[in-house]
This record gives structure tokens, sequence and C-alpha cells, in this order.
């Protein structure tokens, strides 16, 4: 068993599985991104296919009144 992001069509983690690799190559309809502790993802993060890696997002501090 293995853990991975399932993307969207703009490369964004929509959800995260454990399955085995014969499951993953079943699902000819979805894009699964195996992921690990060295390169983590979670919903929302983005997946850059040429770095081979994810990126989590930007989430900014909101502004003092």
């Amino acid at each position: 068993m293995a853990t991975y992001a399932e993307l969207n069509t703009e490369n964004i983690v929509v959800n995260c599985i454990i399955a085995d690799a014969e499951f993953v190559a079943t699902q000819t309809d979805k894009t699964y991104v195996e992921y690990t502790d060295e390169n983590p993802a979670g919903i929302g993060y983005t997946y850059d296919p040429v770095a081979d890696e994810f990126v989590a997002p930007v989430v900014e501090e909101p502004a003092e009144p």
C-alpha cells in the first residue's frame, strides 16, 4: 500500500487515498501521483510534474485592523 494524491486537470490535489498500485492502474478516468513523507501532499496542494514535487498552498495572514 502507498499514499496517492488525486489530481484535477489543473494538477491540484482534490483527494488523498491509500491504495495499492494495481488499484491505481485501473483508475483510467483519474490521475493519481504517489506521495511520501519527504514529498508530502494534501488537498489544495499543487503538483509540479517537471520537478516531480508537491507545493503547499500559500495561506495569507489576515491583516491586522
